[in-house]
């Protein structure tokens, strides 16, 4: 609750000063420096997504599958699908 009231603050005092302002230069300025911040944010918001490719997929499922049958020749027992559901 601090924190939107903090911000609500900061947009007032950041308003306040742009009505207060009678230069086109500034406003200008201002409205380009937003947009390019607001852009920046965004980049930075999609960089931080990280996804799983395909390839890193098949691996897993080929690196799972190799060791059930590894197990399974050696007469490992391995836990049942039931309990590494249960673990997630």
């Amino acid at each position: 609750m601090a924190t939107t009231t903090n911000l609500d603050v900061q947009r007032a005092e950041i308003i306040r000063q742009l009505f207060a302002t009678d230069s086109p230069e500034v406003l200008k300025k201002v409205q380009r420096t937003l947009k390019n911040a607001l852009k920046a944010l965004q980049t930075e918001e999609e960089e931080e997504t990280e996804y799983i490719s395909k390839e890193e997929v098949m691996d897993g499922i080929r690196e799972g599958l190799t060791e059930m049958f590894r197990a399974q020749r050696m007469g490992k027992k391995l836990k049942p699908a039931e309990e590494l559901i249960n673990e997630l």
